[in-house]
């Protein structure tokens, strides 16, 4: 019982590490994505696919994590 609750906190401060981490090269992708269409078309789509890999691994982390919570929740007692 404690080892899940162990497991659930450990994936909880793993995708908070993955998204504290990912966040701000999502950010910077965004940034010069945005800047690039003014001047670049092509290097605006190559920004633009960055932006939406970091977004997309940020979410699988917090879907994972997700999963990983749900199926390690503690069980109910049977009703009798």
């Amino acid at each position: 019982m404690v080892l899940r609750k162990l497991f659930r906190v450990l994936a909880v401060i793993g995708a908070l590490v993955f998204t504290v981490h990912q966040a701000p090269m999502a950010r910077q992708d965004y940034r010069e994505w945005q800047a690039a269409m003014k001047f670049d078309r092509s290097a605006a789509d190559l920004y633009r696919l960055n932006f939406e890999i970091d977004c997309a691994e940020i979410f699988i982390a917090w879907g994972f994590a997700g999963g990983l919570i749900y199926v390690l929740r503690p069980k109910l007692p049977p009703k009798p």
